[in-house]
């Protein structure tokens, strides 16, 4: 869903020296599989069919709660591949659909880890998570539990997201966390123990832990390390408390939101079994949509990457009916309100570009990133295959999108998750970029699209040790030792390289076999 996400399509060129080699780590659009050729037939077109009334086998309930979480960072899907489920902008039109077509009253929960875990250190996850808290408050949500992904993040970067987003007007998702206490106080206003949220007339009681298979996990990170900053309880330890609190508010419904794995949510709900409602994250990625229960609670799974959101609804005779609805493009559509928050995000990108670009990792030992252009020399034939690809022009696609979305497309050129996969000179699976690779149009030109280094590796030492040399001379042993280093093979480029921006989240139907001869450009034919 861009972690990150995240819009990430990848293309890939072939260095000066490899006799072998893979265009392919690109985005699915850059090589597309050829349609059938025609018969001559021309077929009627089919009309599109609508999809069936959403939830239309429900009785109508008095209240319905839409829980999400585990989205990783991913706040719209790559994009790469067209009709890819999940997003904040389909997700609010679930909502929509909820609230003002089937008009029941409807509210909504997150179970946390809305971050990638491995980059919440980057500049680009503090813009996102700000991003992620505006856009729940607009999809009215009343409150986001603290999990593993949040809590990386620190005490003091919390307090200080809290702080920023609470004293402004109109803003209701309060951070949740029983069992969490930062700076050694919980009267400091985050996160909050309990929550009643009214709805439909009932009164909801919601709790939250983060379990202790997600503390084991902060512990090896090391942000428990100082207990005076961040505390994570055992949650059977404070749970008994929390749930007389609540229970003194006479609720109609009790929901935990346990941002734990799927064994500790299950012990949890059978231990306290007064929660009609166990929210659980660490669930599989597309979780089944039928109702599953620990003795009368109802473990409610959200699945992963924002791709699905459960739906739970709570019916005149107290009994609880529950869904996972995949968020699909043929059933749902981008919400306007949150098509404008994905466009207020890719400019605070470009806002903070000087400070997201100034983030690098150093450059392989090949040396540092040429271009395509020092290629060009000595492989004119290689050359001359890929800048007749898209692979050549997947920078342009960050620019412009497809065809089809020309008129509405939101520009991805500052978009680190994005560059990764669509210019020379990233880490694709880090969304990191090295020393030397692009920057921008203004600084890097030569390096916009995915060229040859992306798959051969850094140029810089291969050239040099070139340099000179003509034609019929022998090889020198640095020359030898240059040209073998990034030297490729297609068994190493089907295993190692490609995947690496082809995975299953950005080229779900990438096929090595079958993209490889669109690409072909092995050997010295100049």
């Amino acid at each position: 869903m861009s972690s990150s996400s995240p819009v990430r399509r990848r293309v890939r060129k072939t260095l000066a020296v490899a006799l072998a080699g893979t265009w392919l780590a690109a985005c699915l659009v850059a090589c597309r599989p050829k349609p059938p050729e025609s018969t001559g037939t021309t077929l009627p077109a089919k009309a599109p069919t609508a999809p069936p009334p959403l939830l239309a086998d429900w009785k109508e309930p008095r209240a319905v709660i839409l829980f999400t979480g585990d989205i990783h960072g991913y706040l719209e899907p790559c994009g790469c591949t067209e009709g890819q489920s999940g997003g904040f902008a389909l997700r609010g039109d679930l909502l929509r659909q909820l609230r003002e077509e089937k008009k029941w009253p409807t509210t909504a929960l997150d179970v946390g880890g809305t971050l990638n875990d491995s980059r919440v250190t980057y500049p680009q996850t503090l813009i996102k998570f700000s991003i992620i808290l505006k856009g729940l408050n607009e999809l009215g949500y009343q409150g986001l539990a603290l999990g593993k992904e949040e809590l990386l993040l620190g005490a003091q970067q919390l307090f200080t997201e809290f702080t920023n987003v609470s004293s402004q007007p109109g803003f209701h998702v309060p951070f949740l966390g029983s069992n969490v206490t930062i700076f050694g106080s919980k009267e400091l206003g985050t996160p909050s123990d309990t929550r009643i949220i009214e709805v439909g007339g009932l009164k909801i009681g919601v709790a939250a832990v983060t379990g202790m298979s997600t503390r084991s996990a902060l512990e090896n990170a090391g942000v428990l390390r100082d207990p005076n900053e961040l505390q994570v309880q055992d949650p059977r330890t404070v749970l008994p408390g929390m749930l007389e609190k609540l229970k003194a508010e006479k609720p109609d419904l009790l929901v935990l939101l346990s941002a734990s794995d799927m064994q500790e949510s299950q012990a949890l709900a059978k231990e306290f079994p007064d929660f009609n409602i166990v929210v659980t994250s660490e669930s599989a990625e597309d979780p089944r949509p039928d109702p599953v229960y620990i003795d009368k609670t109802l473990l409610v799974q959200v699945g992963k990457k924002g791709k699905n959101a459960a739906v739970v609804g709570i019916l005149p005779d107290g009994k609880l009916e529950s869904t996972v609805i995949e968020l699909k493009v043929d059933r749902f559509k981008d919400l306007p309100e949150m098509v404008d928050l994905m466009r207020e995000y890719q400019e605070r990108l470009k806002a903070d570009w000087p400070a997201l670009s100034a983030q690098s990792i150093s450059d392989p030992k090949t040396g540092s990133f040429m271009g395509a252009e020092s290629c060009k020399k000595c492989h004119t034939y290689a050359y001359s295959v890929w800048s007749n690809t898209k692979h050549a022009h997947a920078y342009e696609s960050l620019a412009k999108g497809r065809p089809s979305e020309a008129e509405h497309w939101i520009s991805r050129i500052y978009d680190p998750e994005c560059l990764a996969c669509h210019t020379t000179g990233w880490d694709p699976q880090k969304a990191l970029r090295h020393a030397s690779g692009f920057t921008d149009m203004q600084k890097t030109p030569l390096l916009a699209g995915q060229q040859c280094e992306n798959c051969h590796g850094a140029g810089s030492k291969h050239v040099a040790a070139e340099e000179g040399w003509k034609p019929g001379a022998p090889v020198t042993p640095e020359q030898a030792a240059e040209r073998e280093a990034l030297r490729l093979t297609l068994s190493r480029a089907k295993t190692d390289v490609c995947l690496k921006c082809h995975d299953g989240d950005n080229s779900p139907h990438f096929d090595f076999d079958k993209y490889w001869p669109k690409v072909n450009h092995s050997g010295r034919k100049n």
